[in-house]
């Protein structure tokens, strides 16, 4: 089924690995969770059988997994990413790695990327004494070189670079589906409680289990997003003084 899926929804690369995934996987954990939970107590009702004949059709719909997979990759986007680099992702690390303030690349590297992003895109990063007396602004000018970094190293279709944003978005976007199912999950078993004064130790064993993957995944997500940015940086460098990875 999720095969069939998978070609239905003809993904490229980054929306397989990173979109595509992670939304299953949310999704499985929680029809894990309603199953052994309200499935039961709904099977009981008059309603029931009305309920799937509607469902059952849109549950199977290409182009409602299509819309959930989207919808958790722009919670990740503008909601998990505020949380980890605050409003407009002004902290996020290929944006900080530019600043005089930060430590991540050397101090040569970084004199040789400003210099490049003046150069190539007539963008002037803030000073030492300017980051000093306005941050923010700095963070400002910082990102929009950043995204035309983006662009250059995505038109030289830099394997290794790819391959680390497909990771991070990988690990992102379950955060973002993490935000939708995780809810409901705990809502199915509340629901399942209060109707069966029952508790399911393996669904509350499962649901102990998602919440520490999806605190696992939260530390990954900002260690993939730093590799991610390392990458970027350091490619972009290499492309403009003809270096190659060994």
């Amino acid at each position: 089924m999720i095969g069939k899926i998978e070609k239905l929804l003809n993904m490229d690369d980054y929306d397989l690995e990173a979109v595509f995934t992670p939304a299953v996987v949310n999704v499985l954990i929680l029809d894990f969770v309603f199953t052994c939970t309200l499935l039961p107590v709904a099977e009981n009702t008059e309603w029931w059988r009305t309920a799937i004949a509607i469902a059952a059709p849109l549950a199977a719909s290409v182009v409602l997994f299509r819309f959930a997979m989207h919808s958790f990759r722009e919670v990740a986007r503008t909601t998990v990413e505020s949380i980890l680099y605050r409003k407009d992702r002004l902290r996020f690390p290929t944006t900080s790695m530019l600043l005089y303030n930060d430590s991540s690349i050397s101090k040569v590297m970084k004199k040789r990327v400003r210099e490049d992003i003046k150069a190539q895109y007539n963008i002037t990063l803030c000073t030492k004494a300017q980051e000093n007396a306005d941050e923010m602004e700095a963070r400002r000018t910082a990102k929009d070189a950043v995204a035309l970094i983006r662009k250059t190293v995505a038109d030289n279709k830099d394997a290794m670079t790819r391959r680390k944003l497909i990771r991070y978005g990988m690990f992102r976007n379950f955060l973002g589906g993490a935000l939708f199912c995780l809810p409901f999950s705990i809502i199915c078993w509340a629901v399942s409680y209060y109707l069966t004064s029952a508790s399911n130790v393996a669904i509350l064993f499962a649901m102990l289990v998602y919440f520490i993957i999806v605190i696992v995944d939260y530390f990954l997500t900002k260690s993939a997003a730093v590799d991610y940015a390392e990458t970027l940086i350091t490619t972009f460098d290499k492309m403009n003084h003809n270096e190659t990875y060994n």
